[in-house]
Formats: structure tokens, C-alpha cells, sequence
């Protein structure tokens, strides 16, 4: 009976299980990167009309067969195609560089076994609140992040890491929040509590520092574009730096994010806009402005639009738009047709393309809070100022009829008193600029400065085509220019002049300077205002304008001329009774009366006069930041399809603003005043970015949030959510995080403050060899990343532990260190860096200026600014020791730090232990300690040889050493201090 009974067993047990294959995770990852190309969404690029990225043609009948046929692979062509041994046959075809592996093979064919079913990809499904996840360790978790992911640790069968030590977590998540290392008091408070430690409490006080939000802003700068000059080889400075000021606040405040998507993206359109409002829609003019002679100015516009378009996609809803900018996408449901309706958001804005030397159109004057306080102020000031001037005054009245009688008689007794000023002869300017170098030119004394010779003729000639009151041009070679003139006055006297100039200019009168203004620009009338002194008899006028390219010119007028303080324009009114005046004759002369003759009202009209001059600062000061704005509905450009992107091609029927079909579409927006459909516009579209069931949106931004703390995004690529791009290393997770952060009101600082309370954040880096060999990058989160610090970081980390970091806030951009001649190569010599100095040396990396055709040189790895980055590479080269072993910022700060050490002990031991624990939040164990003092008596007596060297050392940097502390110790101190910011402890992120 027991063989049958064996045979019956046999017979009854159930065949091992196929496993059932995912459309979303397996199957159609392979179709994207195998088949799409040809035959995707791209009906340009589509071979034999087959399309395999929608079900229905994937199923269709062609004619007695199918591509695929559920349930039956071997009557599916599609599988037939990739099996096949037939070389003409075979797909991927040969040519393509593309194959399939056997696993991959079987994975299709399982797959149209079980049914072929069909899944939307996992992005372009609207994110629901996953259940809570089973998982084995509730010991470890906190929270639900660390739910989801123990859970996909169990799968590999794994144990996470405990917590960190308080003193690496306390180094950690300083540095995530806002950049800066701790103190070392911070250190010792938190190891004096141990395992007591308020880690919460830390947190959320990091998270109210005002440091914050400039550590949180470096990103989006790197998405936005943001940098301080225009771009292209001129590269002329722009005044963006308050829109960078106004980000870093918005962090700080937690301005939810939707509010900050509709500023960012229409602030310009909200209703009753506020200057900051209007200010924030810079941040789709942050893009670079081609104000290149030789450009078309059409095409620049376009290419501006684009920007905007594929900006837009990136940072919000990770897509590669620009893929769609020629044809339709070839991977994701984009067609070139819906690029284009999406472009036209941006096309209506009064954007011409034109560069105007950083302030090209639509832009803005912008005063902050503070500045529009004091305007008020100074509005009310000066209407009770001019309130008591307009007072009734009888005597006042009479006392000016007796001074114009005076007048009268003096015309008529001393006739050349109140006659003007006559030009001797024409204008003479020199023959040919003095050339030179463009950096050199402003401040060189070319020989008419010293001695004029008009008798000269290979250096002076005639420019009598000059005319007063008009632009005059000039070589356009880049060099200096010299004009001159002779000018006659009866008696002493005072001349008010116009000037204008293209590029500097300085003025002589009489041999002495009286204006120099260094400056890059196009001649204008009334670009500066000076007021000369004249002798009486013949006064000599120098001018000169130094072009550094392009064209050149000069602008010069005669305003007035005064006399003993009274301006002789007013002599003809004088001469006539008063009513004969005109009222504004009549104003002025009473005006000068009163101004010269009368104490009281001048007192006044001089604080009048200061109010106003208060006000000019404050209006001429302020920046004029690029800001975005809406056409009026009469001048809307129609917006078509160009062919291959060509600015000149435009193809097909006039398209309005639309959203791709395969995301939700856009909120009802009413009617027009005449009862047409309402247009959209930027506004809706980011109203429609912020939809609750939108499927990209909140994933994009927490992903890129995640990877701000962990280095890796839950989804590797944070740039392409498409087909093309990686699939969640945690999906549910990632779609725990969206659907959180769109129901807590977009709160950014909740996001950031339920990740870095979880157990997975707070993880010790320790790397295990055995549990991490399957997974050596840690997309399974079962450590804590490791990684080098951001360059701009590693630069803030050596200004902190140097103690000299300027935290001051906001501002135009500062020039630290940079090695000599970068900036004029890369600009043929028409732009020379200017090193600031004093406290600007110091600022934090945040505030430094950015030059977009040569990034500032001591940051690696970061964004280069042109185009929308989010997610800048992370490499390890030698080039990266050169930086921080050698740029001058590290070596002073080696020094400063090897000062502030020396301070702390009274042996070496001390000082290294001081050091060291400032830089890592704990001592250096014996042999550490022995390896520095052996390194540091070695390097000592080096320079107890070398003097020299030691002094050399000691004077990198501009803040001066401390004459109080021995040459060769406090040398020998900095190197051990620039040994101790190199290590990998001090360099990296664990």
C-alpha cells in the first residue's frame, strides 16, 4: 500500500506557484527602455504604426495577429518578435544597441500568460494614504516612516541600525538644518545630558534659527536658476539677490507650500499683488538673458519661454518637458502639441528678449518693508513741512518787492553780472582712444590729463558735430577718450551740468576732478547731475570716457548757471512786473527770495529738500529685480507649434494654455467680461498643481525633500517621474509622505520635522559588511547615508570652526577669495574680479556672488546655474583636497582655527584635544593624539629652520595673525588644524 499512497501524495501536490508578474514595477520598465523609441508616443518616431504604450492599440487586431494576445504569448507577435532567430526579424532590432535578457524575455512572457494586464504607470496615478505596514521590529520604530521602511527590510530579512551617538546625531542634523557644525558648548550640553538628551527640543530649535532657511534655500537656488549675473560671454551683473532674500524668509516663516507655489509661479497675478508677491514671480525670470549684439531677439524671447516651460516641469512635476520641445515625448504621454499648450502660460508676458545689462523687461524697483515705512514717513514729513512754508506771511511778501527793485537796479548798474557763461570755440576730443587693457583704463592718467596741446594735430581734432543737449558717438574701440573745451565767464559763478556717458567718465574743471563714476552702461541724458564752480574769465572742461566695448558715447548740457546763489534763468522773469509772470516764473522767484533772504523758510525747505534727497537714495538704491507680468488681453501672442523647436517655424493653429491630457485638467475658470471662456493663465496652472488629486506634485516635492536628508531621493531621479525614471524604492512610503504633506496645509517644517524624529533618520552610519553587502548603496535605508558635505558647506563648516563666519543676512552678492585672472579670461579681459574686504570675506556661501559663465572657484559639485538642477552630482577627486588644503579661505581658516585652539590649553595635548572636538563632538583617541603632537613637533621644527615659511603661512588672508602667539608653534598648530578639517570625519556627512 505505501507506493501508491506515495504516487496519490505526488498526484495531489499543488505545481510550484509562477510568480505573478507586476505591469507597473516589470513589465513596464522594459517596454519604456526597449520599445517606446519606436513604437511610443512619438507618432513621428513610430515604425509600422505599431504603439505599445497604450492597451488598446497594444491588443488591437492588425490584420489576423496581434502584438500581444493575453494569455497566449506564443500567438503574440510581440513575443514571437523577441524570441525569434531570424536576425530581420528580431527586436530590438540590431542597430538599435539595444537587448533583452533571457530573465527579461520571461518576465513579458509570464506576463501575457497571466493576462496582460494593464496598470497606469505608478506617477500618473493620483497618491492614496497607504495602509499601515506590518513589519517585525516595533522596538525600532517611531513613527510611521520607520514602518514602511523595517517593512521592506524584512523582505531582505535585515536589522536597521540603532540610534547614532547624541554627539553624531547632534552634528548631523545640525548640519541638515542649517548648515553650520554645533558649537562645541552645543556638544558638551548634549553629552553632559547622554542619553537623556532632548533630541526634540534641539530640533525644533534648529528648525526656528533663522539659519534655517538659508541652508534650505541652497536648493532651490540650484532649481531656480538663481545667480547674479545674466549669463553668455558678457555676462553683465543683475540685481536678483532680493528674490534670493525673500526665499530664505519664506523658508523661515514656513509659508505653506502651496501659497509659495502660487507666488512663486503668479505671484504677479494674485489679486491686490504685494511688492514681495511680485517679487517672488522672479522666479521664472531667474533664467539666463542673452544681450548679445549678434543674438535675435525673437529667438531669445523663445528660448525664454522654454526655460520657463521645462523649469516648471522639473521642480514640479518631474518631468522631462524638454523631450517634448521637437516631437512628441518618446517615452511618457507628452505630445509636442501639449508642450506648446503649456508653454503658452508663459508666452504672455512682456518679455521682448532684449537683455538690457541685468534689467531686462518686465521688471521692478523693489523696496523692502522697511524702506516703504520710511517713504510714508517721509510723505508725511514733507507735507507739514510744506504746509508750514504756504502759510500766510505778509511781511515775506513785502520784504520780496523790495530785493526785486534791488535787482533791477543792479542788471541795469552791472550789466555783465547777471550775463551767461560763452563757449571759446568748438569741442576738440583726442584723435584715437589710448587703448589698453579694459581693467586698467578707468584708473590710468592718459597725457591730456597732464597737459593739453591743441596745436597738436596727431592728437586733437575738431568735433564740431558735437551738440549740446545730444548723445555723441564715440570709437567704438575699447580704449579711452579725451574731449575738451574752453568756456568764458564774466564773473565767478557756479555751473550746473547734465552728463551722460557710455561706458566711465570723469570731468576736470580747471585741472580738478569733480565727477568719476566707474560704471558699464549706454549713454543717456541725465545720467549724472554735478554742479562746477567757474572763475571769472576763460575755464577749461575735460571729459573722459573710457568704452571697455561696444559702442561708446558721451551726453553734455548746460542746466543753469548761479550767480551769488541766484540762478541766472530766472533773470528774464525778474525783469518783467509780477503780473506779467507766468505762476510758475512767479513760484520760482519767490522760491529763490525766500532761499536767500529769509532764514526761517529756508531751515524748511532744507529739510524739505533733505526728506527729499533721503527719498532719491532710498528709490535709486533700491535693486531692480526681474519679475514676470501679464500682456494685455488686446496684445495676447498666438502661441503654435515650432517646428523642431526653430523660433522662425511656427506650424499649425493658434493653441491656448493647456495641461497634458494624462494629468487632471485645469480648475473651471469662469468667463471673460465679454462672455467668452476665460484664458488660462499662470495662476490656474499652479491652482492645478496644488489639486489634492494631482499624482505628481506633493511625491515630487517630499522625494526631493527626502533626498535633502539622506543624499538619495525614495525615487532616484528626481528629475524624471516618467517611464524612463527610477521606480520608488519605497513606494508606499513616498505616497505616506504626499498624502501627509498635502493634509497637513503643504507644511514644509512638519515634513522636514516627522523625518528627522524617525528612527530611519536618527540611524547610526555604521556600514556592516555582511548586512550590507546586498546592498551597498543603502536604498534600503538600513543605515544612515555617509556622504561628503556640499562644497558650499565644507566652506561655512571651516568659516564656523575658524569663529569668524559673518552671519549677517541678505544683500547683494560678496566676492571672497578667487585665484587671480578668472573672471578675465573667461570674459576676454572685460571683467576683473574685485576681492571685497573686511567682515564680507566671511559671509556665508549663500551670499556670494555668482557669475554664471565661471561659478565661484572653491565649489565643486554644485548646480552650474544655467539651467534648472535638482540634484547636483556628488564626486571624489583629488581636485576636492586641492580646495580645501590650499584656497585661501582654508588656509586662513586653519589658521583662525589654530589660534582659537591655542587659546583653549596650556599644553598641545589640550589644544589638539580643543581642536579636534570642535571639529568632530569628540576627543581624539591616544594613537590619534599621538599621530597629531609627532606630526605637530615635526612640522614645528621645520619651521624653527624656515622662519620664512612659518611667516609666509601665518600671512595667508586678510584678517592680520596674532602678533601675541610664537611663529613656528602657532604655524605648526595650523597645519595639524588643516589636517583636522580634512578628515574624512570633518569632510563627510554620517
Amino acid at each position: 500500500m505505501l507506493a501508491p499512497l506515495i504516487a496519490f501524495a505526488l498526484a495531489a501536490a499543488p505545481q510550484s506557484a509562477e510568480p505573478t508578474v507586476s505591469f507597473r514595477d516589470e513589465v513596464l520598465p522594459i517596454l519604456s527602455d526597449r520599445c517606446f523609441a519606436c513604437h511610443g508616443p512619438d507618432a513621428a518616431a513610430r515604425e509600422s504604426e505599431l504603439r505599445l504604450d497604450l492597451q488598446d492599440t497594444a491588443l488591437a487586431d492588425l490584420g489576423g495577429y496581434a502584438a500581444i494576445v493575453p494569455g497566449q504569448p506564443e500567438e503574440s507577435e510581440l513575443y514571437l518578435r523577441i524570441t525569434t532567430e531570424y536576425a530581420a526579424d528580431l527586436m530590438p532590432p540590431a542597430d538599435s544597441n539595444l537587448s533583452l535578457t533571457p530573465d527579461e524575455i520571461e518576465t513579458l512572457r509570464l506576463w501575457i500568460k497571466q493576462g496582460a494586464k494593464w496598470e497606469k504607470h505608478w506617477a500618473f496615478v493620483p497618491p492614496q494614504k497607504p495602509p499601515a505596514a506590518g513589519h517585525s521590529f516595533p522596538e525600532w520604530t517611531r513613527g510611521p516612516i520607520d514602518e514602511y521602511v523595517m517593512a521592506k527590510l524584512d523582505e531582505r530579512g535585515v536589522r536597521p541600525n540603532w540610534d547614532a551617538d547624541p554627539a553624531s546625531l547632534l552634528r548631523r542634523v545640525t548640519l541638515d538644518l542649517t548648515g553650520l557644525p554645533p558649537t562645541p558648548a552645543a556638544y558638551r550640553e548634549v553629552l553632559a545630558q547622554g542619553a537623556r538628551w532632548d533630541y526634540e527640543t534641539v530640533v525644533d530649535q534648529l528648525m526656528a534659527s533663522p539659519r534655517y532657511g538659508e541652508r534650505m534655500a541652497w536648493e532651490w537656488l540650484d532649481a531656480a536658476r538663481y545667480a547674479d549675473t545674466d549669463g553668455f560671454q558678457a555676462d553683465p551683473t543683475r540685481e536678483m539677490w532680493p528674490w534670493r532674500d525673500w526665499l530664505v524668509d519664506q523658508l523661515n516663516a514656513n509659508t505653506p507650500f502651496d501659497q509659495l507655489t502660487r507666488e512663486l509661479l503668479a505671484g504677479d497675478l494674485l489679486p491686490n499683488a504685494t511688492p514681495e508677491q511680485r517679487l517672488a514671480s522672479g522666479f521664472n525670470r531667474n533664467h539666463m538673458t542673452n544681450g548679445e549684439g549678434g543674438r535675435i531677439i525673437e529667438e531669445t524671447r523663445v528660448e525664454n519661454v522654454f526655460d520657463r516651460v521645462e523649469t516648471t516641469g522639473t521642480v514640479w512635476l518631474g518631468m522631462t518637458f524638454q523631450c517634448a520641445r521637437c516631437h512628441d515625448h518618446k517615452y511618457d504621454p507628452l505630445s509636442q502639441q501639449e508642450y506648446y499648450q503649456f508653454a503658452d502660460f508663459f508666452n504672455q508676458t512682456s518679455d521682448t528678449g532684449r537683455g538690457s545689462s541685468g534689467r531686462s523687461t518686465p521688471n521692478m524697483r523693489y523696496l523692502n518693508p522697511e524702506q516703504r515705512r520710511r517713504l510714508q514717513a517721509l510723505e508725511v514729513e514733507r507735507a507739514d513741512l510744506v504746509r508750514r512754508q504756504q502759510a500766510p506771511h505778509p511781511e515775506w511778501n513785502a520784504a520780496q518787492q523790495a530785493w526785486e527793485a534791488e535787482l533791477l537796479e543792479r542788471f541795469a548798474s552791472e550789466p555783465g553780472w547777471a550775463a551767461p557763461a560763452q563757449f571759446a570755440g568748438e569741442w576738440w576730443k583726442t584723435a584715437q582712444p589710448y587703448g589698453g587693457a579694459a581693467g586698467e583704463l578707468f584708473a590710468r592718467a592718459d597725457p591730456p590729463e597732464a597737459a593739453i596741446d591743441l596745436s597738436d594735430a596727431s592728437t586733437w581734432v575738431e568735433a564740431a558735430d558735437f551738440a549740446e543737449g545730444a548723445a555723441y558717438s564715440l570709437s567704438r574701440e575699447v580704449g579711452s577718450t579725451y574731449l575738451y573745451r574752453e568756456l568764458d565767464a564774466p564773473t565767478a559763478r557756479e555751473l550746473r551740468l547734465s552728463l551722460g556717458s557710455d561706458d566711465a567718465i570723469k570731468v576736470w574743471v580747471n585741472g580738478a576732478e569733480v565727477l568719476a563714476n566707474n560704471v558699464a552702461r549706454g549713454v543717456a541724458p541725465d545720467q549724472e547731475r554735478i554742479t562746477v564752480p567757474l572763475v571769472a574769465g576763460r575755464n577749461r572742461i575735460l571729459i573722459k570716457i573710457v568704452n571697455t566695448g561696444g559702442a561708446a558715447g558721451v551726453y553734455f548740457r548746460r542746466v543753469d548757471e548761479t550767480v551769488e546763489g541766484l540762478p541766472l534763468s530766472l533773470i528774464e522773469p525778474l525783469r518783467k512786473p509780477a503780473a506779467e509772470r507766468s505762476s510758475e516764473e512767479n513760484a520760482r522767484v519767490q522760491a529763490a527770495f525766500r532761499r536767500r533772504e529769509l532764514p526761517a523758510w529756508r531751515a524748511l525747505q532744507e529739510q524739505i529738500e533733505a526728506g527729499d534727497a533721503e527719498r532719491e537714495r532710498i528709490n535709486q538704491g533700491a535693486p531692480t529685480a526681474l519679475v514676470m507680468d501679464t500682456l494685455p488681453r488686446e496684445r495676447w501672442r498666438e502661441t503654435r507649434i515650432l517646428t523642431r523647436g526653430g523660433y522662425d517655424q511656427p506650424t499649425g493653429d493658434p493653441l491656448q494654455a493647456a495641461v497634458p491630457a494624462f494629468l487632471p485638467p485645469l480648475p473651471e475658470r469662469g468667463t471673460e467680461a465679454d462672455g467668452s471662456p476665460r484664458r488660462a493663465n499662470r495662476l490656474d496652472l499652479a491652482e492645478w498643481l496644488l489639486d489634492p488629486e494631482h499624482p505628481l506634485t506633493a511625491r515630487v516635492i517630499v522625494n526631493r525633500e527626502w533626498q535633502r536628508f539622506f543624499g538619495r531621493g525614495l525615487v532616484a531621479t528626481p528629475e524624471d517621474f516618467g517611464r524612463q525614471g527610477a521606480a520608488p524604492s519605497h513606494p508606499e512610503l513616498l505616497d505616506y509622505l504626499a498624502t501627509q504633506f498635502v493634509a497637513s496645509g503643504w507644511d514644509l517644517k512638519a515634513l522636514h520635522r516627522e523625518i528627522l524624529l524617525s528612527s530611519t533618520y536618527r540611524q547610526s552610519a555604521q556600514f556592516d559588511p555582511q548586512l550590507d553587502a546586498e546592498d551597498p548603496a543603502n536604498v534600503g535605508l538600513r543605515r544612515a547615508p555617509r556622504h561628503r558635505l556640499p562644497a558650499w558647506m565644507l566652506r561655512d563648516q571651516a568659516l564656523a570652526l575658524a569663529g569668524v563666519i559673518n552671519l549677517e543676512q541678505g544683500g547683494p552678492g560678496v566676492r571672497p577669495y578667487q585665484p587671480d585672472g578668472v573672471w578675465a579670461e573667461a570674459t576676454f579681459d572685460t571683467i576683473r574680479y574685485t576681492q571685497d574686504q573686511g567682515e564680507a570675506l566671511y559671509r556665508r556661501s549663500l551670499y556670494v556672488f555668482w557669475r554664471r559663465i565661471v561659478q565661484p572657484t572653491f565649489f565643486f559639485d554644485t548646480g552650474k546655474r544655467q539651467v534648472c538642477e535638482v540634484m547636483a552630482g556628488r564626486t571624489n577627486t583629488p581636485l576636492h583636497a586641492l580646495v580645501t588644503l590650499n584656497e585661501t579661505a582654508y588656509v586662513e581658516a586653519a589658521r583662525l582655527f589654530a589660534e582659537r585652539a591655542w587659546r583653549q590649553g596650556e599644553d598641545l595635548g589640550e589644544r589638539i584635544d580643543w581642536a579636534w572636538f570642535a571639529a568632530t563632538g569628540r576627543m581624539p583617541d591616544a594613537e590619534e593624539l599621538a599621530t597629531l603632537a609627532s606630526r605637530w613637533q615635526e612640522v614645528q621644527e621645520h619651521y624653527l629652520a624656515q622662519p620664512d615659511q612659518a611667516e609666509a603661512l601665518l600671512a595667508v588672508g586678510a584678517r592680520p595673525r596674532d602678533a601675541a602667539l610664537p611663529v613656528p608653534e602657532l604655524a605648526a598648530m595650523t597645519v595639524i588644524c588643516s589636517l583636522i578639517l580634512n578628515l574624512d570625519e570633518v569632510l563627510c556627512r554620517s
